[in-house]
């Protein structure tokens, strides 16, 4: 029984491990689509002017 107990938190630890890092990783990939968003509007504003 004392294994089984072990295992189980074992296995709820990395559960929430797992979550805590999606969480963190969903914020993260927010943050990279805004500055890609950021960076695609500072390149349309910034292209070379035609001459000719």
């Amino acid at each position: 029984m004392r294994s089984f107990l072990f295992i189980l938190a074992l296995i709820l630890v990395a559960i929430w491990a797992i979550g805590v890092f999606w969480y963190a990783l969903k914020g993260m990939f927010n943050i990279i689509i805004f500055f890609a968003a950021v960076a695609f509007i500072i390149a349309i504003f910034n292209r070379p002017k035609r001459t000719g």
